[in-house]
């Protein structure tokens, strides 16, 4: 596993722009760097399938409840006074990259580390200060004040792992972040796993904040190899060449703080609509519907967003970079959450324990969202990778006001499943808007000839939704045989449309 992991974290070596557009062109280029990604969020899905087994059954759905409480207020408290510099950060360091000096990068960079220390020890500072308030907002009691307290730190920590992983985005040392991303995920697991064995429920805290400092030394070790870590906190000029970052930055923060704020809104009311389990099972639905898909969107975005970035400036390169990466991601998708929907009786008990069963018909339901989403993602970066920080947060503002109210409200009258449907509706509802805007706002358009192509997906994987909800298990078969068809369709575009596939035969055939 080291040696693999160390071949992995060799540098990337530097493309032209000419070469860099020709890779756009083409989709072998998509799916190499989603495989490598793919197979890197593949890792760290089992590392995080070991980790809540462990939590399941060691803690519950009450445990599992806390610790995404607490995760979701820490996290709702770093993305409101991070200045979006995560996100920001890529755009404006990969444009030194591909066009400026390497002094200019070098000084920017520590202009990112600057302003990443000054703003996680600003949220640190404030989580502190309303820690006692902040454990009566998300538990209806004060009993959690100390535990905000020492997870003030976490927030401070979150910031500036954020930026190191912008930075070495930004300079497209990919096979670094994707190194970084699985001994992240593997430190995690190893620290956590003893804690909640020997001090259970007690441990959140401390496994939160150990492994929160593993984390943030893994980002450090792997940046400082290729920018020795610098900052200059009391330099006026830094903090001047910081602004237009942080202009930028401005929509994500409050897009973050809308989405951030909007998912602690949700478990807070489900908690006061039902009990400390209800919001456990939420979330392990939430988990296996959303969060360990989104784990491929993540092997989207590392190579997507700096690609969709260099080519927005030419229209026609940028509709044939997102429509590629929307037929890729649907393709891939598609037969993934077919199959996923006809194993959830069996993954729930295996991932969790018998005491989340209870969450498989919400995950089902819940699972359109991930299918529309993979419609939508790529185009929602257009307005980022614009700079136009005004677009991305007013859609952002209408998905989680939507969703803050639309899924507590379906879970007070329909309970878990009715919390995965409404879910779905806010995918889809926000599919048609962000589709809508983009195209009358900066002339995007859909390749229409690929509608069929994404009709027929859908059918299959409707049919197969339907099916699997049904209580005749023989009623299963059918969606069986969608999951066949979804994967025919796939593997006949991919076939057709790359080289991948002829090209793994090659080394399989060779090996």
């Amino acid at each position: 596993m080291h040696d693999i992991l160390s071949k992995m974290a060799e540098n990337t070596p530097n493309t032209s722009i000419d070469s860099a557009k020709e890779s756009d062109a083409t989709y072998d280029h998509v799916i190499k760097y989603t495989g490598l990604f793919g197979g890197v969020q593949g890792i760290m899905m089992l590392v995080s399938v070991a980790r809540n087994k462990i939590v399941s059954e060691l803690l519950g759905p009450s445990g599992l409840a806390i610790i995404n409480l607490f995760n979701n207020a820490i996290k709702l408290i770093n993305q409101s006074t991070d200045f979006g510099i995560s996100f920001s950060a890529v755009k404006h360091v990969a444009e030194l990259f591909d066009h400026g000096t390497e002094e200019e990068v070098r000084n920017f960079v520590r202009t990112v580390r600057t302003f990443c220390l000054m703003a996680g020890l600003l949220g640190m500072l404030i989580c502190l200060a309303l820690c006692q308030q902040i454990s009566y907002w998300t538990f209806d009691s004060y009993d959690y004040t100390w535990h905000f307290a020492v997870l003030s730190i976490v927030v401070c920590m979150l910031t500036v792992q954020g930026g190191e992983m912008a930075i070495l985005k930004g300079l497209k040392k990919l096979k670094k972040v994707a190194v970084i991303a699985v001994f992240g995920a593997i430190a995690t697991l190893v620290i956590c796993a003893p804690i909640y064995y020997f001090w259970r429920i007690e441990g959140i805290v401390y496994s939160l904040v150990l492994s929160g400092m593993a984390v943030l030394a893994i980002h450090l070790h792997y940046s400082n190899k290729v920018i020795p870590w610098r900052v200059s906190i009391f330099s006026k000029q830094e903090y001047a060449n910081g602004i237009p970052m942080v202009k930028l930055g401005i929509g994500y923060i409050i897009a973050g703080i809308f989405g951030q704020g909007a998912e602690y809104i949700i478990r807070t009311l489900i908690l006061r609509f039902g009990e400390l389990a209800d919001v456990g099972l939420y979330t392990s639905g939430y988990t296996l519907a959303v969060s360990y898909a989104n784990l491929v969107f993540v092997a989207f975005e590392a190579d997507y967003f700096p690609r969709l970035s260099a080519s927005q400036h030419d229209p026609q390169r940028m509709n044939q970079t997102i429509n590629q990466q929307i037929e890729v991601g649907t393709l891939l998708m598609a037969p993934l959450l077919t199959l996923f929907v006809l194993a959830m009786p069996i993954l729930v008990p295996l991932l969790f324990s018998s005491k989340f069963v209870d969450a498989v018909p919400m995950a089902i339901c819940a699972s359109f969202y991930i299918f529309f989403k993979a419609l939508t993602l790529p185009t929602a970066y257009l307005a980022l990778a614009k700079g136009d920080s005004r677009m991305y947060m007013m859609t952002e503002l209408v998905y989680d006001i939507f969703i803050a109210f639309a899924i507590p409200f379906a879970f007070k009258w329909w309970g878990l499943e009715g919390a995965g449907w409404a879910l779905s509706v806010a995918g889809f509802l926000d599919m048609v808007l962000i589709h809508t805007l983009y195209s009358i706002t900066y002339g995007y358009r859909m390749e229409w000839r690929k509608l069929k192509l994404y009709v027929a997906q859908f059918i299959c994987f409707a049919v197969a939704v339907v099916f699997a909800l049904h209580e005749n298990p023989w009623m299963k078969v059918i969606t069986a045989v969608m999951l066949v068809a979804s994967t025919w369709i796939s593997f006949a575009v991919l076939k057709n449309e790359t080289n991948i596939l002829p090209k793994l035969k090659n080394k399989l055939w060779r090996k």
